[in-house]
């Protein structure tokens, strides 16, 4: 039996100003039961009282503290200590003994069990918190998951067999959810589900060449182990041909995050190439963005790109050199027959010097409207 004290709020429930003390317990059966003895604020002069229990725990482990080791920063020292791994607030709980203080702690690197935990900032949806994730492979491409726990109400089927559990109040369960990432490199791990779907978007550069690779049914893990060492080996391939920028993952990820169509310019029909340069510096620091193709002024296509590349992070200095890149924006509208709008219109040779010339980048955008005349945007040179 584990007795911890926390607030409420920690367990997610919404009680407030309140305080509770819970016990994690396993019964005759085998079934975990948390029990949460919750003290608020009562009538006046007086302190309110509750008892309330849910199936399951919110931690990792049973029993609550297992040993393990933290290490503050990566370059640190393990610290052996015990744990206690709460995965309903992602809050990991420290001590050196029995006898010691607990303390919530947030360490970039834990181990439970030989199980080593990495944390990852997670700021993909505005939020700056923290997941922690474990490596199912590792390599080039790496498949990481993340395992966290939520209170649920309890479905008809648990309802009827806790039947026996009647006498404990029992509000509610502890569902478990396993999620997946796919990290390129030194990109920021993509959040994926285990169908053919999701691994083609993610390993886009080579999906025509994965497809048949991929079995069209719920994949497990092994399944896209299979696929990442596919996705390696062909990725191999493709930088020994092609200059090494141009298959970064960081790089690319970058593109795809800050390169957006303007909506206005798609929505009538417009399209367009642009030409942007740039260097990278023995920081890997991008530099020097500069607009080689006639500026489509109105349309934002160029004012787009020159936006995202001025964000670019720092890259490897090994990519040290001065880069043009073309992005093509094509439209497609599924109402007409012509099929996909690419544009024709390109840069002269002379125009682009001596710099290094990537793969073009493509950024599609898909309408169904009448009556919309898709047309070409290039300007003039200054």
């Amino acid at each position: 039996m584990i007795r911890l004290a926390l607030f409420v709020s920690a367990l997610c429930l919404s009680v407030p100003e309140a305080y509770s003390q819970f016990t994690v317990s396993q019964n005759e059966k085998g079934q975990l039961l948390t029990t949460v003895d919750v003290y608020g604020p009562g009538k006046i002069n007086a302190t309110s009282y509750n008892k309330i229990t849910y199936l399951g725990s919110p931690f990792l482990n049973y029993p609550v503290w297992q040993p393990g080791t933290i290490q503050i920063d990566r370059s640190g020292k393990e610290i052996p200590c015990q744990l206690a791994y709460n995965l309903v607030t992602n809050e990991v709980l420290f001590r050196f003994d029995e006898t010691s203080a607990v303390k919530i702690i947030t360490p970039d690197l834990f181990k439970i069990n030989d199980t080593e935990y990495i944390r990852q900032n997670d700021k993909s949806l505005g939020v700056d918190h923290h997941l922690y994730v474990t490596t199912i492979h590792n390599g080039p491409t790496q498949l990481l998951t993340c395992v966290t726990k939520r209170l649920a109400n309890l479905n008809s089927s648990e309802a009827v067999n806790n039947t026996y559990n009647r006498d404990l109040n029992v509000e509610g369960i502890y569902r478990t959810k396993t999620t997946y990432y796919i990290r390129k490199g030194d990109a920021r791990p993509e959040l994926i589900s285990l169908t053919k779907k999701s691994l083609l978007e993610i390993f886009r550069e080579q999906a025509q060449q994965l497809a048949n690779r991929i079995p069209d049914k719920a994949l497990t893990t092994l399944d896209i182990i299979h696929v990442i060492n596919a996705y390696d080996s062909l990725m191999v391939i493709a930088r020994s041909g092609t200059y090494p920028l141009n298959h970064n993952p960081l790089f690319i990820q970058s593109l795809q995050d800050k390169i957006i169509y303007p909506n206005w310019a798609g929505s009538q029909g417009v399209y367009g190439r642009v030409y942007a340069g740039f260097d990278i510096d023995s920081l890997g620091k991008v530099k020097n963005v500069a607009l080689l193709s006639p500026n489509n002024a109105g349309f934002g296509l160029a004012q787009g790109v020159l936006k995202a590349l001025d964000k670019l992070p720092v890259l490897d200095p090994a990519y040290k050199g001065t880069y043009v890149l073309p992005v093509a924006f094509t439209y497609t509208n599924s109402l007409e027959k012509a099929g996909t709008h690419v544009p024709i219109n390109q840069l002269p040779d002379e125009r682009m010097g001596n710099r290094i010339v990537l793969a073009e980048f493509v950024v599609p955008y898909v309408v169904s409207k009448q009556t919309i005349t898709a047309k070409e945007v290039w300007g003039y040179y200054r």
